[in-house]
């Protein structure tokens, strides 16, 4: 049986990650109203769709890294919840597959609406997720997790909600995806830069530590830089409209992060939070692009 706390139930979904998911989700769904397709119901089936899956990778993440000897009272990747007892694993787990069923039937009833295009990309996206720390793939245990969540979160993402939206596909969109799947994918390798000491210890293998310390600064330095290049030559060609720029009000952001990770040597005391900031920079990356966008739509 599920139970517990709100309070507690929140933590271990870690409603902050969502705009990793809800941004690509939305991102795909305004670009439809070039062509005069946005449907607002099945716009937010889509959200309360990927919002489901989202939080069932999250739960079934933290199940699996506790089970798998992971996650530790020194590590920090997890919500912590079945460490402190405050949930039983096997309570997060069911949650966890509760939401991946739920999420999967509002998949199916998108597909039956939009054709086998959507279903195809959504069990890509259900088995994805699962297999993220799931058995028997485990993804994120081999140096597959940030390439997953780059497909995941990016163009699966956009791509897929756009389709619902028109049921075409563009090579546009497919390009706006890249950005907005690398500033998601950096999250992840924010913190497993942080996480390299322990993971190892743990006996997993992260992109991080396959590259070694050195070079896993650079890719994460490289996500950042790629996102930016990408956004301006995309608007240079005309793919993005002109009001995109409102995204380079981020540079701050990408600069500070890039600057706290050069002088943390790798250190866990200089990463704790590199990963929270690098979800800010996504949020506030994604909502401009997304302003951006809806402005060029009305002027």
């Amino acid at each position: 049986m599920i139970s517990g706390n709100v309070k507690t139930w929140l933590r271990a979904i870690r409603p902050f990650s969502f705009t990793g998911s809800v941004i690509p989700v939305t991102i795909g769904a305004i670009l439809a109203i070039k062509h005069n397709n946005f449907q607002f119901g099945y716009f937010i089936l889509s959200i309360v769709a990927i919002l489901l899956l989202h939080t069932s990778v999250n739960l079934l993440s933290d199940h699996d890294d506790y089970e798998n000897k992971v996650d530790t009272k020194d590590s920090y990747g997890s919500s912590g919840v079945i460490l402190e007892n405050l949930l039983s694993s096997k309570q997060i787990f069911r949650c966890g597959i509760l939401c991946l069923i739920l999420g999967s039937l509002i998949g199916l009833f998108l597909s039956y609406e939009k054709g086998v295009f959507i279903l195809i990309l959504g069990l890509i996206g259900a088995l994805g997720g699962y297999s993220y720390t799931g058995k028997p793939l485990m993804l994120k245990y081999k140096g597959l997790g940030a390439p997953l969540v780059f497909l995941l979160f990016g163009p699966l993402m956009v791509i897929g909600s756009y389709y619902v939206q028109t049921k075409c596909i563009s090579a546009a969109v497919i390009l706006i995806s890249i950005p907005v799947g690398l500033l998601t994918t950096a999250i992840l390798h924010a913190n497993d830069i942080r996480d390299i000491h322990h993971d190892k210890n743990a006996g997993i293998k992260t992109l991080s530590m396959l590259v070694g310390k050195n070079n896993a600064k650079k890719l994460y330095y490289g996500m950042l830089i790629l996102s930016y290049v990408s956004l301006i030559i995309m608007i240079f060609f005309g793919v993005l409209p002109l009001p995109s720029l409102l995204c380079l009000i981020t540079l701050p952001i990408a600069f500070s992060n890039s600057k706290t990770l050069y002088n943390s040597n790798v250190s866990v005391s200089g990463l704790i939070t590199l990963d929270k900031s690098t979800g800010k920079l996504q949020a506030q990356f994604g909502i401009l692009l997304i302003f951006s966008i809806l402005l060029n739509f009305l002027l």
